[in-house]
């Protein structure tokens, strides 16, 4: 008799009507997280942080204290940020690498960063954005695309680089402690730059040869220069303007 109820329904579609229901609905789960992505967020969040539209959406670094703040400040975000910074829209939009305490406020200062970045570093309007050196010393890259574009294959020193464009596009070999001070001091700088020096409105810019230290101080004292240049020299506006020798 239980054979034939069976067979009846079979016959009539019900027991296959559940099984065909049980299995969508299993195969639906499993497959659940392969259609849909699941989001990922950042591993620790200190206090007051990622607050605003996609702050933190997709971050896996570390947020401490009172950071990320703002619409995409920190989307996609890898790398682990410190107390205070990355507190505008997409301020570290894209970060792959260490952020400092007090770093990277300003509009998309860090987006796409790839450097790692010291304390009280990059802020402003686009800042470091794109930035690709090593490292960012304390107290560096303050102004409008102060180190945007930057192509350094060595570090950026402490206290270098501020002023609007101060290292916009400079791909020198490293610029050094207090150096590269002013508006579009290094701007398109190709040469290495040693300590407090290219202090000045345009004081390197486009330069090409290697900078000594306490060197091209002043208005455009080394603009365009292509030569070697020592240790104390071309002090004074446009003292080494276009210069072509080496100056020991």
């Amino acid at each position: 008799m239980t054979h034939r109820r069976v067979q009846w329904c079979v016959r009539n579609g019900r027991q296959g009507g559940w099984l065909a229901a049980w299995l969508g609905l299993a195969l639906g789960l499993a497959l659940g997280s392969m259609l849909w992505p699941v989001p990922t967020v950042a591993q620790t969040v200190g206090k007051n942080s990622c607050m605003g539209f996609d702050a933190c959406t997709g971050s896996t670094g570390n947020v401490k204290n009172n950071s990320c703040n703002a619409d995409n400040a920190c989307l996609q975000n890898t790398g682990t940020v410190g107390d205070n910074s990355c507190d505008d829209f997409a301020a570290c939009s894209h970060n792959t690498a260490a952020v400092g305490n007090n770093s990277c406020n300003g509009n998309t200062a860090c987006e796409e960063n790839r450097g790692n970045i010291e304390n009280n570093a990059c802020h402003g309007t686009f800042a470091c954005r794109s930035n690709i050196t090593t490292s960012i010393g304390n107290g560096s890259c303050h102004g409008t695309f102060a180190c945007f574009l930057d192509q350094n294959t060595g570090a950026v020193g402490n206290n270098a680089c501020n002023e609007d464009f101060a290292c916009f596009g400079n791909m020198g070999a490293s610029v050094g402690n207090g150096s590269c001070d002013g508006i579009e001091a290094c701007h398109a700088n190709k040469g290495a730059v040693g300590n407090n020096a290219c202090v000045g409105v345009e004081a390197c810019h486009g330069n090409t040869g290697a900078v000594g230290n306490h060197a091209c101080i002043g208005v455009a004292a080394c603009r365009d220069n292509s030569g070697h240049i020592g240790p104390g020299r071309c002090i004074g506006d446009h003292v080494c303007e276009n210069n072509t020798a080496d100056i020991p």
